[in-house]
């Protein structure tokens, strides 16, 4: 059975493959939605801060410049699933 943690990646991730299809608004409603939804359920450590800080980053790529790069996508993307892995 997977953690919290482990969880909270697998969903994040999830989140990140579907909005990356989508129109980059909609993308931003997605991923700005899921970031306040694990607002108050954020595990402690390093690795998770990394994660949401990707996310973080990618939301306001798309917020600012209506687009984010593939490498951004990528950072999110490999984040959590570093965190996955590691989470269990």
């Amino acid at each position: 059975m997977s953690n919290p943690a482990s969880q909270l990646a697998r969903a994040a991730l999830d989140t990140l493959h579907g909005a990356r299809g989508l129109p980059p608004a909609e993308a931003t409603a997605k991923l700005h939605d899921f970031l306040e939804s694990i607002d108050t359920s954020v595990p402690d450590g390093p690795r998770f801060a990394d994660a949401s800080e990707a996310l973080r980053i990618l939301v306001s790529q798309l917020e600012t410049e209506g687009t984010a790069t593939d490498d951004d996508w990528q950072r999110a993307i490999e984040t959590m699933l570093g965190l996955a892995n590691e989470a269990g």
